[in-house]
């Protein structure tokens, strides 16, 4: 015992005498308990005060979990830098002195000793056990078998539910639609009739007109309209892509047809192109010239509808 107690004090006299130490927070340890371990050193060793650099353990089996900043305590006499250590090793660790530099100089830290052990009981608890007293040993009892509850039939057998569900569903499903009364569908579907190009066009200019925009001075949207429904009419009667052509593109196109002449070309000409004046330039043609546009939008539709190229037809 003395000679126990005399190695304890060699170990931490240093920690007292040394102006630079290393501290371990107990000697021994359990495997994978946590303990302190400090480095401190006085200030007055010199400026430049560089401390031991650890990466990731301490020494090799002693494993560094945290670290601390370097402090100053002790009335910031002494700098001190604490980590929290670990070790999953059964061994006794020599841990060998840690250098400090100052000012290019080096100075040694005292030696360590650390014990890592397994659980091992005390003689307190040992003493606990009462080993006099006899167990009756008897037979191993069968296994005994719980009764299922829902949630574990549930959980082995859920498939069964949803095969039950589907069943189910399937079952009204079907007698819904076999007794669901069919209703009678005609073997005839109405079409709807197809309106003439040109009954289209005379039904909107009629409309038009009756707005009577170029007589509220709305010639913008009077020219517009009218534009409008000359091109839809192109369109749909010759299919000539007229909505998206300019008027010189809308002329050419209608020349290569056979109601072409020189009065139709002229008045489909100075239409259109009356409206594009409108419409981008702000023109403002007065009331006659409002009127006889009308006109020649009548004249050009019913001049070129379907019934005049029947007749031209029957004529040949």
């Amino acid at each position: 015992m003395k000679l126990k107690y005399t190695l304890y004090l060699l170990l931490f006299i240093p920690n007292i005498l040394l102006s630079q130490a290393a501290i371990l927070e107990k000697d021994e340890m359990l495997i994978g308990d946590q303990i302190k371990f400090t480095l401190q050193i006085d200030k007055s060793k010199g400026n430049d005060i560089q401390f031991p650099v650890f990466e990731n353990e301490l020494i090799k089996g002693i494993e560094i979990i945290e670290r601390s900043e370097i402090q100053e305590v002790d009335k910031n006499k002494r700098l001190k830098q604490a980590y929290l250590i670990t070790s999953f090793e059964d061994s006794l660790f020599l841990i060998k002195p840690f250098v400090f530099k100052v000012d290019g100089k080096e100075y040694k830290t005292n030696p360590l000793r650390l014990k890592v052990s397994n659980f091992k009981p005390d003689s307190a608890f040992v003493s606990k056990i009462d080993t006099t007293q006899q167990i009756p040993i008897t037979d191993i009892k069968s296994v005994e078998r719980a009764p299922m509850t829902f949630e574990e039939f549930f959980s082995r057998f859920w498939y069964i539910f949803v095969f039950i569900l589907i069943g189910i569903l399937a079952y009204f499903l079907f007698s819904y639609f076999k007794n669901k009364p069919k209703k009678k569908t005609s073997i005839f579907i109405k079409s709807k009739p197809i309106i003439p190009a040109h009954i289209s066009a005379l039904d909107k200019l009629e409309k038009l007109k009756q707005k009577q925009l170029h007589k509220q001075k709305e010639l913008k949207q009077f020219y517009t309209e009218m534009s409008n429904i000359i091109r839809t009419y192109i369109e749909e009667r010759f299919k000539i892509p007229a909505l998206e052509q300019v008027t010189s593109e809308i002329i050419n196109d209608f020349n290569k047809t056979k109601f072409a002449n020189n009065d139709m070309n002229n008045k489909l000409r100075e239409l259109l192109s009356l409206s594009d004046m409108v419409k981008f330039a702000k023109n403002e043609p007065d009331e006659y010239k409002n009127e006889m546009m009308f006109e020649y939008a009548f004249s050009f539709i019913n001049f070129t509808k379907i019934s005049q190229e029947i007749e031209e037809n029957d004529k040949v």
